[in-house]
């Protein structure tokens, strides 16, 4: 048994004693468009066991994997009460989420730290928790026009180029190719450096490898694994495009059913938004260097971009930092855009020094939950 389901198993042996001593008062089921099997299928289950923990069992939910609601489907999907709570991925709807997508869009400020250390999407996920939270009235106001109540976020690891048939290490191998994106800021990326851009949901990607509609996909290497793309992917560029993808709102709760509870049930899930964002971030983390393994061991060719390659991103990466405020300002209304990225920097930096020393999703939890979710008041917030 390894030691995440181990972990599970724990956690789920608890919760289970404890709801079979009450009655839940509440049943919510939650949808995401993952596989079970996936990263987010096994972050749901500590998230589940740690709600029904934490509540004493009056909270009990059931996850939904791509069948309640597919990930296009799961920002309309909650609001209406066709979910009770779901993984909504804000940058596939910009206009409902310009200020939320915006933090996202800062991502490619892991490519300038200094001295990485592999724990940036660690750090990333805490400082967009934190800004969301306490620095952002509008980033919850976009949730509650949409009948949401945010409660947990995550990082992916760092991108790559997953490809088929193609190898990329250089600015020319780059140009012309075909690359599949899920954000603004990767499409801006392909498109700075002479590639067609292809916005594709992540679900999508496999078969538009297999079929040649992409050459690349822009993904995290956990990506791998959550959809068999094994199967298709020749070739792993690392070191490029980098930054991670942040958009994720893994725990959307519908504000109506959010209203019906009473202060501890809205408690627990506090608790369990902050545990999912701790161990979604973390499991990717970790899967990161296994799915890597995983690939060569399958056969799957590992490249690393040219230092002339990064050099041209990096370099990229602070233009495109200094103008991205005024593109969301001015395509999107965001109105406090570079006061937004004048102060999540600082804020980064703090980040990336309090998780430099976390080994363990449990002390990842802590951290979030010192710093951020204790915070949060569960008699007033989402009112």
């Amino acid at each position: 048994m390894t030691a995440f389901n181990k972990k599970v198993l724990a956690v789920a042996i608890a919760a289970s004693c404890i709801a079979g001593t009450a009655i839940a008062k509440e049943r919510l089921n939650y949808a995401y468009g993952y596989p079970i099997t996936s990263n987010v299928g096994k972050a749901f289950e500590i998230y589940s066991a740690a709600v029904t923990e934490r509540s004493k069992g009056e909270i009990v939910m059931t996850g939904y994997p791509m069948t309640l609601l597919s990930t296009p489907e799961a920002s309309a999907g909650v609001r209406d009460g066709l979910a009770d709570v779901a993984f909504v991925l804000p940058p596939y709807h910009p206009a409902d989420y310009p200020t939320n997508l915006f933090l996202h869009e800062l991502n490619s400020l892991i490519n300038l730290v200094e001295e990485p250390t592999g724990k940036e999407p660690l750090a990333y996920s805490g400082a967009v928790l934190e800004y969301t939270f306490t620095k952002c009235p509008e980033c919850l106001d976009e949730y509650k026009t949409q009948n949401q109540v945010f409660t947990a976020g995550t990082s992916t690891p760092v991108y790559g180029l997953l490809c088929k048939d193609v190898k990329i290490t250089s600015l020319d191998d780059f140009k012309n190719k075909r690359m599949r994106v899920g954000s603004a800021g990767y499409v801006r990326f392909a498109e700075a450096f002479g590639a067609q851009a292809i916005r594709l949901p992540v679900g999508e990607a496999y078969e538009a490898m297999d079929q040649g509609v992409i050459d690349c996909a822009m993904l995290s290497m956990p990506e791998l694994t959550n959809y068999n793309l094994y199967e298709v992917v020749t070739d792993i560029t690392l070191g490029v495009p980098g930054g991670l993808f942040a958009g994720n709102a893994l725990a959307n709760v519908n504000r109506d059913r959010w209203l019906a509870m009473d202060d501890a049930g809205r408690e627990a899930m506090i608790w369990g938004g902050s545990t999912l964002t701790a161990n979604g971030t973390w499991i990717s983390f970790v899967d990161h260097e296994a799915a890597l393994e995983n690939a060569r061991a399958q056969g799957i060719k590992i490249h690393q971009a040219d230092p002339e390659f990064v050099a041209a991103v990096q370099a990229f990466v602070k233009e495109d930092v200094a103008s991205v405020a005024t593109l969301f300002k001015e395509t999107y209304n965001v109105a406090r855009a570079e006061e937004i990225a004048a102060d999540f920097p600082p804020l980064l930096e703090k980040w990336n020094a309090l998780i430099k020393d976390v080994e363990s999703a449990e002390e990842l939890n802590q951290i979030y939950w010192d710093q951020v979710m204790s915070k949060v008041d569960p008699a007033t917030y989402g009112q």
